[in-house]
Formats: structure tokens, sequence, C-alpha cells
């Protein structure tokens, strides 16, 4: 059975495994931000039109090349929402808590810097040069939440808060100890999960699900509109998704009364 853990504070690691944990995390984000917005910038595709499947496979893929790279370094949490949930089922202390935190902001400020390096700027979407060469802003830049216009922010933040909490339930399948045994494919099963999260909600909210994701692009396009919608909903999600699974699906090992034997017996031992 998955056992309940104690939701721990501190924790012993030392000042460089905290170092190593922030640098996994940053390295991670800036992955999961720059292949994922990398793949939503029109300009520079023959037609300027980029297919939502696509957009929706580069976050996802890029989610599961983030896990398989950095997923034994930090967890690759690479997700604020993610952490959440992780510490409320008592799978890292909470004084680690801010580490995942900050090494996830850099690493999306990060990210999106070098799509913005790597793109000439009118191909961002929100930016022309008028007459005096000054740079002028005319609307959202690429990868910057935003909400369809046909929908009201509280309709945001319930697809945001239902989507995230959804995938904070995967993650807490993947952490039950039952599960144990199916791990080889855990990449490949986030990004598919991502993907098809994307899909479905992304034509609602652009399914970020994802506050780190959402703070590098709003932060370096300077597009904040609803951009609270984009915390709100996934931290709550980890929460509520954290909690549910913890009280409803987690259940304490009942202790054995067979006999255990040792993992291992010396070759000349006598019985």
């Amino acid at each position: 059975m998955g056992k309940r853990k104690l939701i721990q504070i501190g924790d012993t690691m030392t000042t460089k495994d905290r170092i190593i944990l922030c640098a996994g995390e940053v390295a991670g984000t800036a992955v999961l931000v720059f292949i994922g917005c990398l793949g939503c910038v029109k300009g520079v595709t023959p037609g300027g039109v980029i297919p939502h499947e696509q957009i929706s496979f580069s976050f996802g893929l890029a989610v599961m090349m983030s896990v398989q790279i950095f997923g034994h370094i930090s967890g690759a949490h690479i997700n604020p929402m993610v952490t959440t949930a992780a510490a409320t089922l008592g799978h890292i202390p909470l004084i680690q808590v801010p580490i995942f935190f900050v090494g996830q902001i850099l690493g999306s400020v990060l990210g999106y810097g070098l799509v913005q390096a790597a793109t000439p700027s009118h191909y961002l979407g929100n930016v022309y040069r008028n007459v005096s060469g000054e740079l002028v802003k005319t609307g959202l830049g690429v990868c910057s939440p935003s909400l369809s216009p046909l929908i009201t922010p509280g309709q945001g933040l319930l697809v945001e808060f239902v989507l995230s909490a959804i995938l904070a339930l995967v993650c807490c399948g993947v952490w039950d100890s039952r599960n144990a045994d199916k791990h080889d494919s855990v990449a490949i099963k986030f990004g598919l999960s991502v993907a098809v999260l994307a899909m479905s909600g992304g034509p609602y909210t652009g399914a970020n699900m994802n506050p780190a994701r959402s703070f590098g692009p709003a932060l370096l396009n300077g597009d904040w509109d609803n951009h609270w919608i984009y915390w709100v909903g996934p931290i709550a999600a980890g929460l509520f998704a954290g909690l549910i699974y913890r009280l409803v699906f987690t259940k304490d090992e009942e202790p054995s009364s067979k006999e255990t034997l040792p993992e291992c017996v010396a070759l000349n031992s006598k019985p």
C-alpha cells in the first residue's frame, strides 16, 4: 500500500546540495520554456501558421526532455504547482519549497530570454519600430498567458484549476509507492499528459498549468492582464489535488505478520 508521509519542515541538505537542486530546476524550466515557446513563434515558419497540436506537443515533449534530463537531479518539478503537491504529500520538506520556486522562476525568465535573443523582435508579435526607431507595444507577445475573449476570468480560473488538478493527480499517482514498478516511462507519461491537457484547454486559457512557465514570457513581454489566474488556479490545484490524494487515495501500510527474510544471505551460511 502507498504510505502517508509526514509533512516535513527541515532537511539535512548541504549548501552544495541546495545549489544543485536549484540549478536543476533552473535548467529544467529553461528547457521547457525555450522549447515550448520557440514552438509558438509564427513569423519564422512558412505561411506563418502553427497548428495548435504542434504547440501542445512542443510543450509536452519539452516536459518529457526536462524530466528525462533532470528528474534524478531535482525531481524535475519545473512547476510551482507540482512542488506544492509534492510538499502537501510530504515528498519534499517545506524548507525546500522556496528553492524550487526560485529555480523555476529564474529558469522561466532564462528560457524566454533565450527565445527573445534567438528571434527578431518583430516576430514576437507585440512590438514594432516606429518612425523614430523606438519599439512600440501593440499587443500580446508570443507565449504570454492570455484568456480567450469569449470566456470570463472566472471561467478561465476554473479551467486552469481543473487542468492543473488533473496534472497534479498524475504526479501523485507516479509518486505513489504502489506505482514504484512502473517508472520506466515516467518522462513520456508526463509529456503526453501535458500535451493532451494543452490540446483540450489551450483554446480557453492557453492551458499553462504552470505559474513559472507563465511568468517569464509575461515579465519580458510586459503582459500582465489576468496574470493572477495563472498563479491562483495552478497553486490552488496543487494543494487541492495533494490533499485529496493524501486523504482519500493514500493508505497506511498494514503491519505484516509474515516473517521477513533478509535481502541477501551469504552463500556459505548454514540454514
